[in-house]
């Protein structure tokens, strides 16, 4: 599903309007309409609702709530922020309707207490605020907040911008967001999304074409979009799918290129070689599927090793590369060797992404994963971590875009960005994959992806969506800070069941 800024909501609203012929207070009868159906569903004590009221549309569709809920002989309140005076439009509408009824309306002031409700919805501002809130609404915010109410959040919760995911001051904390037509940015990219609770979409009649009149260039990933698993003929054997070489390790770090060897394998790759020293060959006893290349006398890589791996691989299909590699000066130089004398396909993790400058970047163009965290890609762009937090939507659309690679940038949400200049989205990672290993194992499971035939960014979003999806069928059964990444890897065949079974039922 397209995830979208405010501009281009605004921008789909208004085709949707002028061109479309929509009335605009349809499209705000369809909202309220569709949260009352969600309202509806929620198991929740509702014997007394307060519906916060802004001076936008977002009040607006506040207030055609309130005559829904009413309507159906719940009691609310409508307290408003604002002189009501101040609502146009479609809100003062739905306002004038609304005095006619025998609805209790309410300035806000401070002897309203917010605890003597069990639901608020909120309806303060819509998606257009891009500044800290302050004065009276941030007053009721801060309240509502800490009232012990449920808090149902119209659209975004008041307080988020609705084009960024940064946290500018006060904002609502929503047990459910209920959202209109699209999933905005807050909705799924940290933090702004630890601010909106449950997020729900609700079709409003905006078609999907008046959506991709505004060029959405953001999607969330979902086992709706994922690449199809590709079925397996009965007479096909390992040569079939592939092979991954995984090259990494060093002293101390030699678990990590094991890690993601396990994970190439688990991924259906049908081989999978580690690079390995020859003192550390006793490692890879546990996990006999994985064949070996023995490196004699070392305990890192140098320019040394360099022409017998490149004969090794020049058959292969894809390398997995930084896996627990190191960083002795010495690496660099055959990390800079096996780019330019390797045209194999590559996915570039950990100490890997290290070992690389702009002109190694350039000369993996079209042919590489990049998998950094947040650290790693400050490293890789020369900004700090927090310029990255703040900026990451852009600064990973434009690191893509810039070395068509597609990278992987891995946070509490993970964003895999396109050569082309779409950017994919997976928010529903867990903390269980919070520890070392986890990167070790998306790595491997990606590369074992593509040694099957899939291209760079459907091994991508297949990897990802994969681990996260197991890791969160773990959880359930175990306690998540005590599971390891070895146990995600063992596990990765429930995570395929699941998006097998549900790529069936789609059919």
């Amino acid at each position: 599903m397209e995830v979208l800024n405010s501009k281009q909501m605004a921008n789909a609203d208004k085709y949707t309007i002028e061109i479309l012929g929509t009335p605009s207070i349809v499209l705000m009868e369809n909202a309220a309409r569709g949260i009352f159906e969600e309202f509806e569903k929620l198991s929740i004590p509702k014997n007394k609702i307060a519906v916060l009221v802004g001076k936008g549309n977002n009040g607006g569709d506040g207030l055609a709530l309130a005559r829904h809920l009413f309507n159906r002989g719940y009691k609310v309140d409508i307290i408003f922020i604002y002189p009501p005076e101040e609502l146009k439009g479609d809100a003062k509408t739905n306002l004038e309707i609304l005095k006619k009824y025998p609805i209790q309306m309410f300035n806000y002031n401070d002897e309203i207490n917010f605890d003597n409700y069990d639901v608020i919805f909120d309806a303060i501002f819509g998606t257009g605020l891009t500044r800290p809130v302050e004065g009276i609404a941030k007053d009721v915010i801060i309240n509502a907040n800490l009232s012990k109410a449920f808090k149902i959040a119209i659209d975004i919760p008041s307080g988020l911008p609705g084009s960024n995911h940064n946290i500018l001051g006060e904002c609502l904390k929503a047990d459910i967001t209920i959202t209109l037509a699209r999933p905005k940015i807050p909705h799924v990219f940290y933090p702004a999304k630890k601010f909106c609770g449950k997020v729900i979409v609700k079709d409003i009649s905006i078609p999907d074409f008046s959506i991709q009149t505004v060029s959405p260039y953001i999607f969330e990933l979902t086992l709706d979009n994922l690449p199809l698993i590709y079925k397996r003929e009965e007479d096909s054997h390992k040569g079939h799918f592939g092979h991954n070489v995984v090259i990494g390790g060093s002293a101390g770090k030699m678990g990590a290129p094991i890690m993601a060897s396990y994970a190439s394998v688990m991924s259906g790759a049908g081989l999978t070689t580690c690079a390995i020293f020859e003192q550390y060959y006793y490692f890879l006893s546990k996990y006999p599927e994985i064949m070996a290349f023995i490196i004699k006398g070392k305990s890192f890589y140098t320019s040394s090793e360099l022409d017998e791996l490149l004969k090794f691989i020049s058959d292969k299909n894809v390398i997995t590369l930084g896996c627990g590699l190191g960083r002795n000066h010495q690496t660099k130089e055959f990390v800079k060797g096996l780019i330019e004398e390797c045209d194999k396909s590559f996915v570039i993790d950990a100490d890997g992404l290290y070992h690389l400058d702009d002109s190694l970047l350039n000369q993996l163009s079209f042919r590489a994963v990049l998998t950094p965290h947040i650290g790693e890609f400050a490293r890789l762009t020369g900004l700090n971590k927090d310029e990255i937090l703040q900026n990451k939507i852009s600064l990973a659309k434009d690191f893509a875009l810039k070395y068509q690679v597609v990278l992987v940038l891995k946070s509490a949400d993970t964003i895999i960005a396109t050569p082309e200049g779409n950017l994919f989205v997976l928010s529903n990672g867990t903390p269980a994959l919070s520890k070392g290993g986890s990167g070790d194992c998306l790595a491997g499971l990606i590369g074992g992806l593509i040694a099957q035939n899939y291209s760079l960014l459907d091994a991508a979003k297949l990897g990802c969506f994969t681990m996260n999806l197991t890791a969160s069928i773990l959880t359930k059964e175990k306690n998540e800070k005590c599971l390891k990444t070895t146990e995600i890897i063992e596990n990765l065949y429930r995570g395929f069941n699941e998006i097998e079974a549900y790529q069936q039922q789609s059919k």
